[in-house]
């Protein structure tokens, strides 16, 4: 009497759940590739990114003779070593901006080199944005604006760099200048995308795992996060499978040339890289934020390296988070602010100079007097 309904209600419950599909998540490694192509395949997104190291050390010096000459030695090194550190610890490497790759490609990015320490705060940004239908690089006001000031007229107006300018070109040189055509451009992240996903795919499923999410992470839109941390043998064949494949799509689609690819074979032969991978110790760390669409939003980045003897020592991190996708802000437009060329931004600064010394009056008449001095001697 009671099995009917009971049964009835599971054929219910089953149907409901073949409608409407398996609700089973995928594996943190099958996560995270779906996400990394979804991504690769962006037209465009902001970023914020910022890397620190986080340790580092270096071995002490040793030349010094005499036990006593060798303390006094280690503690002056060890001394100025330390102070050294500490600055370099507090500095930080920030770069924020937006790239849109649907029709002519563009690029902005503003370099925030910061330090923070000891109750001292200095931060200089330098703001650019590049446009590489036209070759053309825009800076945006930077403390160069204070060294080479602009005309009331042309303030708040963006310094234009055309890199077809024969002068520009010519520094930069032939070879250098292929690398700001658009087909490079694509070919380039083509590349990336085939070495990283490569290099992930490569990697055992066991290692990846989801762990909970931090505070910070959820702010970022995560709504789940894949961790991977890599030994030494794992760490070192993730760089040379991206390095490989990256090097490979770009020789194949001209965008090195046959000396630098055939280079690169040399250097990367397992023999002569062999001695340095036996005598480094390196470890990588990931954690992936990856949003309710599938997209990575959010990247923690850590590299720990180190001697045999951890006498060197180096750890960094970078922090980088992605949004707006498909649809890219940029701060910066030349069409709105205008622009000046560089040029005239030199020749104006030059103008306040004047390009022979003013004579001095009381030279003029000193020299006068001795005319006449001489003239009455006659």
């Amino acid at each position: 009497m009671f099995l009917k309904p009971f049964l009835q209600w599971n054929v219910l419950l089953l149907s409901a759940l073949v409608i409407g599909g398996c609700t089973t998540a995928l594996p943190p490694h099958d996560t995270l590739k779906n996400a990394m192509n979804k991504t690769f395949d962006l037209n465009g997104y902001n970023y914020t990114s910022s890397t620190r190291i986080t340790k580092i050390a270096f071995p002490e010096d040793t030349n010094a003779t005499s036990e006593e000459e060798k303390t006094a030695s280690d503690k002056l090194t060890s001394l100025y070593l330390q102070k050294g550190i500490d600055v370099i610890r507090g500095f930080s490497f920030g770069l924020n901006g937006a790239i849109n790759y649907a029709g002519g490609i563009q690029s902005e990015a503003t370099y925030d080199l910061h330090y923070n320490k000891d109750n001292v705060e200095i931060s200089m940004k330098f703001p650019f944005l590049f446009d590489y239908s036209t070759k053309t690089l825009y800076m945006g006001r930077t403390f160069l604006n204070t060294i080479f000031p602009l005309k009331p007229e042309d303030e708040g107006k963006m310094i234009r760099f055309d890199l077809n300018d024969s002068i520009i070109s010519t520094v930069i040189g032939e070879d250098s200048m292929k690398q700001f055509d658009e087909k490079t451009v694509h070919s380039i992240n083509a590349a990336m995308k085939e070495g990283v996903i490569k290099a992930f795919s490569d990697i055992n499923a066991s290692s990846f795992s989801y762990q909970p999410l931090n505070a910070l992470e959820k702010n970022s839109g995560s709504t789940k996060k894949v961790h991977l941390s890599l030994d030494r043998n794992q760490s070192v064949k993730m760089i040379m499978t991206i390095t490989d494949a990256m090097i490979q799509k770009m020789y194949s689609e001209s965008v090195i040339t046959k000396e630098i690819y055939g280079s690169y074979m040399v250097l990367s032969d397992p023999k002569q890289l062999a001695p340095l991978i036996e005598a480094l110790n390196l470890q990588l760390d990931f954690d992936f934020g990856i949003g309710s669409d599938d997209h990575i939003v959010y990247i923690q980045s850590a590299i720990n390296a180190s001697d045999k003897n951890e006498r060197f020592v180096l750890g960094i991190e970078n922090t980088t988070s992605l949004e707006n996708f498909n649809a890219p802000k940029f701060s910066l437009d030349p069409k709105r602010s205008g622009s000046i060329e560089y040029i005239k931004v030199f020749s104006d600064w030059k103008n306040l100079f004047p390009s022979e010394p003013e004579t001095d009056p009381l030279a003029d008449l000193a020299q006068l007097s001795d005319l006449n001095e001489d003239d009455n001697i006659k």
